[in-house]
Protein backbone atom coordinates (compact mmCIF):
# COMPACT_ATOMS: atom_id res chain seq x y z
CA UNK A 1 0.00 0.00 0.00
CA UNK A 2 2.78 2.22 0.45
CA UNK A 3 3.87 1.85 -2.94
CA UNK A 4 1.03 2.34 -4.03
CA UNK A 5 0.52 5.78 -2.17
CA UNK A 6 4.44 6.59 -3.22
CA UNK A 7 3.32 6.05 -7.23
CA UNK A 8 0.32 8.05 -7.08
CA UNK A 9 2.38 10.98 -4.96
CA UNK A 10 4.64 10.74 -8.22
CA UNK A 11 2.08 10.48 -10.59
CA UNK A 12 0.48 13.84 -9.30
CA UNK A 13 3.78 15.31 -9.18
CA UNK A 14 4.45 14.63 -12.84
CA UNK A 15 0.78 15.86 -14.11
CA UNK A 16 1.62 19.35 -12.23
CA UNK A 17 4.81 19.14 -13.93
CA UNK A 18 3.54 19.20 -17.12
CA UNK A 19 0.96 21.07 -16.70
CA UNK A 20 3.41 23.77 -15.86
CA UNK A 21 5.69 23.13 -18.81
CA UNK A 22 2.73 23.52 -20.76
CA UNK A 23 2.07 26.73 -19.23
CA UNK A 24 5.77 28.14 -20.15
CA UNK A 25 7.53 28.07 -17.23
CA UNK A 26 10.02 25.17 -17.59
CA UNK A 27 12.65 26.87 -15.82
CA UNK A 28 10.40 26.96 -12.23
CA UNK A 29 9.20 23.63 -12.93
CA UNK A 30 12.74 21.96 -13.05
CA UNK A 31 13.59 23.11 -9.54
CA UNK A 32 10.47 22.18 -7.69
CA UNK A 33 10.41 19.40 -5.64
CA UNK A 34 8.00 18.07 -2.92
CA UNK A 35 10.66 19.01 -0.22
CA UNK A 36 11.30 22.50 -1.23
CA UNK A 37 10.11 25.31 0.95
CA UNK A 38 10.78 27.71 -1.51
CA UNK A 39 11.01 26.20 -4.79
CA UNK A 40 11.83 29.12 -6.36
CA UNK A 41 15.36 29.35 -4.61
CA UNK A 42 16.75 26.21 -4.51
CA UNK A 43 18.70 25.72 -6.71
CA UNK A 44 20.19 29.29 -6.56
CA UNK A 45 20.78 29.23 -2.84
CA UNK A 46 22.12 25.56 -2.35
CA UNK A 47 25.49 25.09 0.11
CA UNK A 48 27.33 27.19 -2.85
CA UNK A 49 24.63 29.70 -3.71
CA UNK A 50 24.77 32.04 -0.78
CA UNK A 51 28.58 31.95 -0.98
CA UNK A 52 28.54 32.79 -4.37
CA UNK A 53 26.90 35.61 -4.07
CA UNK A 54 28.37 36.87 -0.99
CA UNK A 55 31.56 36.26 -2.64
CA UNK A 56 30.84 38.20 -5.73
CA UNK A 57 29.11 40.70 -3.13
CA UNK A 58 32.58 41.43 -1.32
CA UNK A 59 34.64 41.51 -5.15
CA UNK A 60 32.34 44.24 -6.22
CA UNK A 61 33.16 46.22 -3.29
CA UNK A 62 36.86 45.45 -3.22
CA UNK A 63 36.71 46.68 -6.64
CA UNK A 64 35.16 50.08 -5.87
CA UNK A 65 37.19 50.62 -3.05
CA UNK A 66 40.19 50.13 -4.97
CA UNK A 67 38.71 52.84 -7.94
CA UNK A 68 37.79 55.17 -4.92
CA UNK A 69 41.40 54.95 -3.70
CA UNK A 70 43.22 55.53 -6.79
CA UNK A 71 40.87 58.31 -7.32
CA UNK A 72 41.46 59.81 -4.38
CA UNK A 73 45.05 59.48 -5.03
CA UNK A 74 45.32 61.14 -8.30
CA UNK A 75 43.55 63.81 -6.76
CA UNK A 76 45.46 64.90 -3.88
CA UNK A 77 48.87 64.31 -5.95
CA UNK A 78 47.71 66.48 -8.34
CA UNK A 79 46.30 69.17 -5.08
CA UNK A 80 49.83 68.53 -3.49
CA UNK A 81 51.73 69.76 -7.24
CA UNK A 82 49.62 72.58 -7.96
CA UNK A 83 50.14 74.12 -4.20
CA UNK A 84 53.83 73.40 -4.78
CA UNK A 85 54.03 75.26 -7.93
CA UNK A 86 52.02 78.31 -6.67
CA UNK A 87 54.49 78.80 -3.88
CA UNK A 88 58.04 78.39 -5.50
CA UNK A 89 57.01 78.45 -9.02
CA UNK A 90 57.44 82.39 -9.67
CA UNK A 91 60.68 82.10 -8.10
CA UNK A 92 61.99 80.06 -9.41
CA UNK A 93 61.04 80.56 -13.25
CA UNK A 94 62.58 84.16 -11.91
CA UNK A 95 66.03 82.70 -11.82
CA UNK A 96 65.92 80.14 -14.61
CA UNK A 97 65.15 82.91 -16.95
CA UNK A 98 68.74 84.62 -15.55
CA UNK A 99 70.94 81.82 -15.18
CA UNK A 100 69.32 80.80 -19.32
CA UNK A 101 70.37 84.64 -20.25
CA UNK A 102 73.97 84.17 -18.59
CA UNK A 103 74.55 80.55 -19.90
CA UNK A 104 73.77 82.28 -23.52
CA UNK A 105 76.31 85.40 -22.63
CA UNK A 106 78.85 82.75 -21.42
CA UNK A 107 78.22 80.33 -24.96
CA UNK A 108 78.74 83.61 -27.15
CA UNK A 109 82.15 84.69 -25.23
CA UNK A 110 83.43 80.90 -25.95
CA UNK A 111 82.25 81.19 -29.81
CA UNK A 112 84.07 84.21 -30.11
CA UNK A 113 87.07 82.93 -28.44
CA UNK A 114 87.15 79.50 -30.92
CA UNK A 115 85.24 77.32 -28.28
CA UNK A 116 81.98 76.61 -30.22
CA UNK A 117 79.94 74.44 -28.69
CA UNK A 118 81.15 74.12 -25.67
CA UNK A 119 78.80 72.39 -23.05
CA UNK A 120 77.67 74.20 -20.14
CA UNK A 121 76.54 72.36 -17.11
CA UNK A 122 74.31 74.61 -13.85
CA UNK A 123 74.17 73.48 -10.60
CA UNK A 124 71.96 75.64 -8.37
CA UNK A 125 72.79 75.31 -4.60
CA UNK A 126 70.48 76.91 -1.87
CA UNK A 127 71.58 77.76 1.10
CA UNK A 128 69.18 80.03 3.36
CA UNK A 129 68.45 83.27 1.29
CA UNK A 130 72.20 82.78 -1.07
CA UNK A 131 72.14 81.22 -4.23
CA UNK A 132 75.19 79.71 -5.49
CA UNK A 133 75.28 78.36 -9.12
CA UNK A 134 78.11 76.34 -9.95
CA UNK A 135 79.10 76.41 -13.25
CA UNK A 136 80.95 73.64 -15.58
CA UNK A 137 82.53 74.37 -18.82
CA UNK A 138 83.86 71.25 -21.21
CA UNK A 139 85.37 71.24 -24.43
CA UNK A 140 88.09 68.98 -25.77
CA UNK A 141 90.23 71.85 -26.97
CA UNK A 142 89.97 73.33 -23.53
CA UNK A 143 90.98 70.42 -21.84
CA UNK A 144 93.90 70.35 -23.74
CA UNK A 145 95.13 73.81 -23.10
CA UNK A 146 97.94 74.54 -20.39
CA UNK A 147 96.30 75.48 -16.79
CA UNK A 148 97.91 79.00 -17.42
CA UNK A 149 95.84 78.91 -20.77
CA UNK A 150 92.64 77.62 -18.57
CA UNK A 151 92.97 80.42 -15.15
CA UNK A 152 93.24 82.84 -18.19
CA UNK A 153 89.84 82.13 -20.12
CA UNK A 154 88.13 81.48 -16.89
CA UNK A 155 89.40 84.99 -15.83
CA UNK A 156 87.94 86.36 -19.09
CA UNK A 157 84.67 84.56 -18.41
CA UNK A 158 84.19 85.59 -14.58
CA UNK A 159 84.21 89.07 -16.03
CA UNK A 160 81.04 88.88 -17.28
CA UNK A 161 78.51 90.27 -14.68
CA UNK A 162 75.73 88.09 -12.84
CA UNK A 163 73.95 91.21 -11.14
CA UNK A 164 71.61 89.90 -8.86
CA UNK A 165 71.46 90.14 -5.13
CA UNK A 166 71.89 86.77 -3.20
CA UNK A 167 73.57 85.13 -6.22
CA UNK A 168 77.26 83.78 -6.34
CA UNK A 169 78.52 82.23 -9.67
CA UNK A 170 81.34 79.86 -9.61
CA UNK A 171 83.16 79.16 -12.81
CA UNK A 172 84.96 76.03 -13.27
CA UNK A 173 85.91 73.60 -16.14
CA UNK A 174 85.12 70.11 -16.46
CA UNK A 175 88.11 67.80 -17.23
Amino acid sequence: MAMQAREMYREEQMTYRRQRVAQGSARKLAMVTPKDKHPERSVQTGRNGKYRRRKEKNDRMFYALVVVAVLMLLFYSRVKAIGQEDVAGDESLYYQDLVEGYTRTLRGELTENGYANSGITTTCIIDGQIRTYRIGIHHERINHLEEEEQAQLLDALENIPFDVAGVKTELHIIR
